[in-house]
Formats: C-alpha cells, structure tokens, sequence
C-alpha cells in the first residue's frame, strides 16, 4: 500500500480539525420548516447536492488546481498560471451565496493549510488573506501525491460523512442509520465523481436553489448542538 493511499485517510479523519467541524450547511433550516423527518429525507437532500449542488463545482475546481500546481512544479506559464490560482480561488468564494458559506469555506482552508505546513507541505504560492476550501484540499492532495479520481472521490465522502455528522446531532437518526446511508452514497459518489473528472468546467451545471436559501437562514452554519 502506498504512501499517498494511506495520507488520505487524514483528510476524511472526524478526529482530525478538518473532518471535526460538523456543518450542517442549511440542515437545520429544513429541520426548522419540517422538511427532514428522517434519514431518508436526510439521504435525498445529499444525494440532491451530489446531483445538482454546488459541491459539484467546488470537485471540479479540485482538479483544475492540482494541474495549475503541476504546470507550476514544471516551470510552465508561470506567471499565467500563478495569476489563474488566485483568480478561481476569489471565483470559487465568490461563487457562495452567504457570508456564512464563506466564512465556513476559508476556516476550513486554513485548518487544512495549517495541518498540510505541520506536514512539512508550506503553501509557497501567493494566496488570498482567506483561500477557498478546494484550494487547500488540492494543495494537500497534490502534496501527498493523491491520485486525481481519489482526490475527488475522497472529497465527496468527507462531506457527505460531515452533513451525515451533523444530521446525527439535529435530528438524530442514530449511528447505524448514518452508517447505511454512506454506504448507499458510495455508488453515487463513484459516479459523479466519474463524471466530474471527464466534464469540463464550463459544463458543470448546478442549481439547489432550495439548499441556498436554507443556508442564509442561518447565524451561523456550525450545528448549534454540536456548538453546546
């Protein structure tokens, strides 16, 4: 077993700061307005993000900087690629339709850049004051040699695993529940990301508009009981 395919249990370790933080991103909104009665209505709004959410674009972005960050190893187009980074990093942030999304993006990035440095991986490339969260798991991924369908893969499963996390909190469902349910994710999971890797950004579609909303009815994305 590789070196690599062991590092990326790290990213998708709860115990770890970046697997531990538990959003609900707007579950609590659906909680609130009565529309999560179970862990079947749990599974479809995450089979719904998978499908036509935002963290579609946020897995496409994934590749495109772990090629930026090979051309650079390289020596190739320098200057274009070191100005394309930061350019899709704002657009990413940008991208986000609360305060709240964005917010939760850059801590994430910044636990994550602060584990990949105590790795002996320093982010050398100008960044943004507050990088987006694909920026940060691109860079580990790219560090730690992570091949690209695993980046992606891994990516989708450690946020399911977060909103499954935090749905145990809110609801509850109850651990075995949860359990099954990532495991009915993993042939989804597969799947887009398949189809994440063979699209090109400009054919990435996405429009859960019900799950945005739900997001700026919120404080604060951390779950509140999580918070206690």
């Amino acid at each position: 077993m590789s070196k690599s395919h062991l590092l990326k249990y790290l990213l998708i370790s709860p115990n770890l700061p970046v697997g531990g933080f538990c959003y609900s991103e707007g579950m609590e909104s659906f909680l609130h307005n009565k529309n999560l009665k179970d862990s079947n209505s749990v599974k479809e709004l995450i089979i719904s993000e998978l499908k036509i959410g935002q963290i579609r674009l946020d897995a496409k972005l994934l590749l495109e900087f772990f090629n930026i960050f090979n051309e650079i190893n390289y020596g190739k187009n320098l200057k274009i690629n070191l100005q394309k980074l930061l350019s899709l990093d704002k657009w990413i942030l940008s991208s986000k339709d609360s305060i709240q999304m964005r917010e939760q993006q850059t801590q994430m990035a910044k636990s994550l850049f602060d584990l990949t440095k105590e790795f002996g991986f320093e982010y050398k490339y100008e960044n943004n004051r507050k990088s987006s969260w694909p920026l940060a798991w691109s860079w580990a991924c790219y560090c730690f040699e992570i091949p690209k369908i695993e980046m992606v893969e891994n990516f989708f499963y450690a946020w399911s695993a977060n909103q499954l996390s935090a749905a145990l909190r809110i609801i509850p469902i109850g651990s075995t529940k949860a359990q099954l349910i990532q495991r009915d994710l993993l042939a989804i999971i597969s799947k887009v990301s398949k189809e994440i890797m063979e699209k090109e950004i400009q054919d990435i579609y996405f429009g859960n508009i019900g799950l945005s909303m739900a997001q700026q009815n919120h404080n604060d994305l951390y779950t509140k009981l999580f918070r206690n």
